[in-house]
C-alpha cells in the first residue's frame, strides 16, 4: 500500500531538525520512501494508491510514551488529590479486586485515548498486562508490553509489612516469561514483551535477578520504578542496606537496555549508579507535579543519562506531558529557556525510540523509518498564527487538534476517529467496569484508600 501526504508542513525531528514548508511525505509497505517539497516527490515516484491532503496541517512522528500504565485509568478522578499515598493505599490493593475484564475495558480506553493524542508506540507496564495484547493488535497501536511483577504480599504491604513469597516469585516471572514467549514480536512486529519488576519496595532480589535471566535469555529490556520517594529510600534501607538504585544495580536491573521510571527523588551519588550504568531515564512531569515533585532532567542529561517522556496514568493528553517537561524543568532550574521547543519534542519522539532500543525504526520523519506520525490541523483557534510550528505543537497543540495518525503505514485515526474501534463504546465499557471495580474496593477496605 502506497500513501502520499502532499501539500503539508513536516518536522522531520532529524539530526539537522528540519522543518519542510509545502512537503510531502510517501509511504510505502509501511516504510517512509520519499519526503521533501511536494514537486519533487510527486515527480520521483508514481501515483500512490491514496493521497492525504496535507494544507494547513503539520505531519510530525509519532509520540512515544516510554512509561505508562493504561489500566491505571481505573485512578482518574480518585488519585490525583491522595499524594503519595495512593501508591500502597490505592495502586497495589487494586490489585487484589480488579478482574481482568475490568483491567482490559479500562485500558483499552486508554490506549485509544494515546492513540488519540498522537501516540503511536506505548511503553506498558501492569500487573496482568497480558490482557490487553490482543486490543493492542486491533487497535493498530505499537506497544512494549511487561507484565508488572511483585511478590510482596498485597494487603501485608498495606499494613506496612513486606512480605515476600518464593512461590510468588515463581509464578510471576513465570507469568512475565509465558507472555514474552506468546506475543513477542506479534502484530507483524508491533508488540514486543518487557520484564517488568513493578518497584524495589515489592520486589525481592530472587525476582529482580529472575527478571534478568529471563530478559537475557528471550532478548528482552526490562523496566521498573525507582526514586519516587523518601519513603522508598527508608524501605529498601531497612530492608536490603542500601539505597533503591543500588538495589537495582546489585541485583541485575541497571543496564543499558533498562528504563527506569520517575527519578524525582536522587542525590549525587544515586545519581552517578544512574549515569555509571547507562540505563534511560523516563521522565512523568505531568505525574511528577500531580505529586509536588520535579525530577532534575537538566543534572541528568549533563551526566549524560538518557531522557524520554512517560505519561504515567491517568491523562490521556499527551502534549500536556510535553508542556509539563518544559515548564518542570524551568521552574526547576529558574532558568527561562532551559528547554527550548525542539528539544522537548525530541525528548517526545527520538528520546522514547532509543530508550526502546528502536531509533533505527521509528521516533523522525526520515526515509527507511517506519511511518509512525500523526498530523495536526493547524487551521483552528489557538494554533494560528503559525509562525513557528514546533512552538507552536509545543506550547499550543491539543489530542483535539490530531486529525490523522498513521502506525506501521497504517491509518488507524482518520478526522478525529479511530479505525478499528469505536471510541463511545470503549468509553462506555470503562465507565461501567471501574464502577464495579470500586464498589468491590470499597467494600473490602472501608473507603476508597486501603491505608
Amino acid at each position: 500500500m502506497s500513501v502520499l501526504i502532499r501539500n503539508a508542513t513536516l518536522i522531520t525531528v532529524d539530526a539537522d531538525d528540519r522543518v519542510i514548508e509545502g512537503g510531502a511525505l510517501l509511504v510505502e509497505d509501511g516504510r517512509i520512501v520519499d519526503l521533501g517539497p511536494v514537486e519533487e516527490v510527486v515527480g520521483r515516484h508514481a501515483p500512490p494508491q491514496q493521497e492525504v491532503e496535507g494544507e494547513g496541517r503539520v505531519v510530525a512522528p509519532g509520540f512515544v510514551s516510554t512509561h505508562t500504565h493504561v489500566g491505571y485509568t481505573i485512578f482518574r478522578g480518585r488519585s490525583e488529590d491522595a499524594g503519595l499515598n495512593c501508591v500502597v493505599g490505592m495502586y497495589i490493593p487494586m490489585h487484589t479486586v480488579l478482574r481482568r475484564e475490568e483491567r482490559c475495558a479500562v485500558g483499552s480506553l486508554t490506549y485509544a485515548e494515546l492513540l488519540r493524542s498522537g501516540v503511536t508506540t506505548v511503553l506498558e507496564m501492569e500487573e496482568d498486562a497480558d490482557v490487553y495484547a490482543p486490543s493492542v493488535e486491533k487497535l493498530g497501536i505499537r506497544s512494549a508490553m511487561g507484565i508488572m511483577t511483585s511478590d510482596a504480599d498485597a494487603d501485608a504491604f498495606t499494613r506496612g509489612e513486606y512480605v515476600f513469597d518464593p512461590k510468588v516469585t515463581e509464578a510471576q516471572v513465570k507469568q512475565a516469561a509465558e507472555f514474552a514467549e506468546s506475543w513477542h514480536g506479534r502484530a507483524d512486529g508491533r508488540i514486543t514483551v518487557m520484564m517488568a519488576p513493578n518497584m524495589t519496595i515489592n520486589t525481592s532480589p530472587e525476582l529482580l535477578q529472575a527478571s534478568r535471566r529471563e530478559a537475557d535469555r528471550l532478548g528482552l529490556r526490562l523496566t521498573t520504578h525507582c526514586g519516587w520517594g523518601e519513603e522508598e529510600y527508608a524501605i529498601v534501607g531497612e530492608l536490603h542496606g542500601k539505597s533503591p538504585f543500588e538495589y537495582l544495580r546489585d541485583n541485575g536491573l541497571l543496564a543499558d537496555d533498562t528504563v527506569i521510571a520517575h527519578g524525582y527523588v536522587t542525590d549525587d551519588h544515586n545519581t552517578g549508579v544512574l549515569a555509571h550504568s547507562g540505563a534511560c531515564l523516563a521522565h512523568c512531569p505531568l505525574m511528577n507535579a500531580t505529586r509536588g515533585q520535579i525530577a532534575p532532567i537538566l543534572d541528568y542529561q549533563k551526566r549524560g543519562i538518557p531522557v524520554s517522556l512517560g505519561i504515567d496514568n491517568m491523562y490521556g493528553d499527551y502534549f500536556e506531558v510535553i508542556r509539563a517537561a518544559v515548564l518542570m524543568a524551568r521552574i526547576k532550574s529558574s532558568e527561562a529557556q532551559a528547554i527550548l521547543a525542539p528539544e522537548a519534542l525530541r525528548l517526545a519522539t527520538m528520546g522514547g525510540a532509543r530508550a526502546l532500543g528502536m531509533d533505527h525504526e521509528i521516533g523522525s520523519l526520515e526515509i527507511g523509518k517506519r511511518a509512525d506520525l500523526m498530523m495536526i490541523d493547524y487551521r483552528t483557534f489557538g494554533l494560528r498564527p503559525t509562525l513557528d510550528p514546533v512552538q507552536n505543537l509545543v506550547y499550543h497543540a491539543h489530542a483535539s487538534n490530531v486529525d490523522m495518525v498513521m502506525v506501521d503505514g497504517r491509518i488507524v485515526m482518520e478526522q478525529g476517529a479511530l479505525v478499528h474501534a469505536d471510541g463511545a463504546n470503549l468509553a462506555a465499557a470503562a465507565e461501567s467496569h471501574a464502577q464495579e471495580a470500586w464498589g468491590r474496593f470499597v467494600t473490602k477496605y472501608g473507603g476508597i484508600v486501603a491505608r
